[in-house]
């Protein structure tokens, strides 16, 4: 590690010590130079590193939830039930949209910048002393962008703790931070599909594995059985470990749809037969279909909780399911114009469905944008495919890892030249700003929109709404 980044450790130090004020955009550009100059570490180097903090997570119950899609839904559905109930709650998530708090929250809400900052700070110092314990001279370990935050919640839901701690894994599960945790209350595999492939393995069966990875010994799983290949390989580990498997199947969920009561507020309403309970009329503060299914593992996930002493009744559940909201996820950041985190093809398929039969008197218009790591040409040919939308808006995204207007241009250029399609006009952006502006310009009465293709286009245009 170079020098340069020792002196800003210690200035942050100094500065906290002298009780000058840091503020959270100091600490996240930092953090965001981390991949500059430290690696990814191994499973046990975050385990050793999270054994020289003391453990915090062996006096937190925890509810682990790995996936594809659908990760960050689950936590909001199974934090909020939990509070219904009356607990106090914690949960990690990743990423954020708009704002770096979002990933800890307590209670439902973000925590405060200072609280951000005093744990950022305090994770700085047991860092060098990590490594003066070490004896660490010619090498100074530093945690990763991740694992950094990872280190940060552990240290923030030990100063602050809360009766239940719901934690979301990163990226796949059997190497990620969040599982250096010894035992969890329960753990939960959502959706699995293809993303991250160069990471997790280009089958399902492969990333199944890297998923259920987060099983542990004795620990019940709870996952959808949504393809017969990542279920196989699932439920095998759950053998091997003596984990008690409880699946849920889209035969569970019956008489999906959507409601709106006389006030306009609109609602997904679906029956569900759960290992323990029969549902009737569940509801969604959604219109995203897809969220039903995120909304059963959450319920069969507080049915463990339950079975382990875990006081919640059916109201609780009810009323938790209904009152929870997750930002990003076909949410109406204006009237008529929604934004949806989808960003792989499953992603992607979910939201055209979820679409397909919403009530429109105008034009549906799309805006797309997504980074280059992804199926880009797979998911643009699903969206033309479908042939949902009259106006399609592409815009190049803030962050380094967007497509360019040549790469994104291509990709639509090519799949309507592959399918056929003429009649959809599509526009191109350097930017998501102009983009957006010249959207909600033109839009017509009865008109509706709709963004997705990128958690980072969710998050700037929620930034700029």
């Amino acid at each position: 590690m170079s020098t340069e980044i020792l002196d800003k450790v210690a200035d942050f130090i100094s500065r906290a010590d002298g009780g000058e004020h840091i503020s959270v955009t100091e600490c996240e550009d930092f953090l965001n130079q981390v991949p500059s100059f430290t690696d990814k570490h191994t499973i046990e180097d975050t385990r050793a590193y999270l054994d020289f903090l003391g453990n915090p997570d062996e006096n937190m119950k925890i509810i682990h939830v790995a996936g594809t899609n659908g990760k960050g839904s689950v936590c909001s559905y199974i934090s909020s039930i939990l509070m219904k109930a009356g607990y106090s709650v914690g949960m990690f998530t990743s990423p954020h949209l708009v704002k770096i708090t979002e990933r800890f929250q307590i209670d439902g809400k973000p925590i405060s910048d200072g609280v951000f900052v005093e744990v950022f700070i305090e994770m700085l110092r047991r860092t060098v002393e990590y490594n003066s314990d070490k004896g660490n001279t010619d090498s100074f370990y530093f945690p990763t962008y991740f694992e950094y935050l990872f280190f940060m919640a552990m240290l923030l839901y030990d100063v602050y703790p809360v009766d239940y701690l719901v934690l979301e894994t990163g990226l796949g599960g059997r190497l990620d931070a969040t599982n250096a945790v010894k035992k969890p209350l329960v753990s939960v595999i959502t959706e699995i599909g293809y993303d991250h492939m160069q990471y997790l393995g280009e089958t399902i069966e492969e990333i199944a594995f890297e998923k259920a990875g987060i099983i542990k010994s004795g620990v019940p799983i709870v996952f959808f059985d949504k393809r017969d290949e990542s279920t196989a390989v699932i439920k095998k580990r759950a053998l091997e470990l003596d984990s008690r498997a409880v699946v849920v199947e889209s035969r569970n969920i019956q008489d999906t749809r959507r409601i709106e009561d006389e006030a306009g507020n609109k609602y997904i309403a679906f029956s569900l037969n759960s290992l323990y309970d029969k549902y009737v009329d569940i509801r969604l503060s959604t219109e995203a279909l897809y969220q039903s299914e995120n909304a059963a593992l959450a319920v069969e996930t507080v049915g463990i909780l339950r079975g382990l002493g875990t006081e919640i009744s059916e109201l609780d559940i009810r009323e938790g399911l209904l009152s929870a909201k997750w930002e990003g996820r076909m949410e109406e950041v204006r009237p008529g114009i929604y934004v949806d985190g989808a960003h792989n093809i499953d992603g992607i398929m979910a939201f055209l469905e979820s679409i397909k039969n919403m009530n429109c008197s105008g034009r549906k218009l799309m805006l797309f944008g997504i980074v280059s790591d992804k199926q880009y040409k797979e998911i643009v040919r699903s969206i033309l495919e479908a042939r949902e939308f009259e106006q399609i808006y592409v815009a190049v995204l803030e962050t380094s890892r967007s497509l360019s207007v040549s790469d994104l241009k291509g990709a639509f250029e090519d799949a309507k030249d592959e399918l056929g399609i003429i009649g959809v006009p599509v526009k191109y952006y350097s930017n998501v700003r102009d983009a957006i502006t010249d959207i909600i310009t033109n839009r017509k009465s009865g008109d509706m929109v709709f963004a997705a293709g990128s958690l980072y286009l969710a998050g700037q245009i929620k930034g700029m709404l």
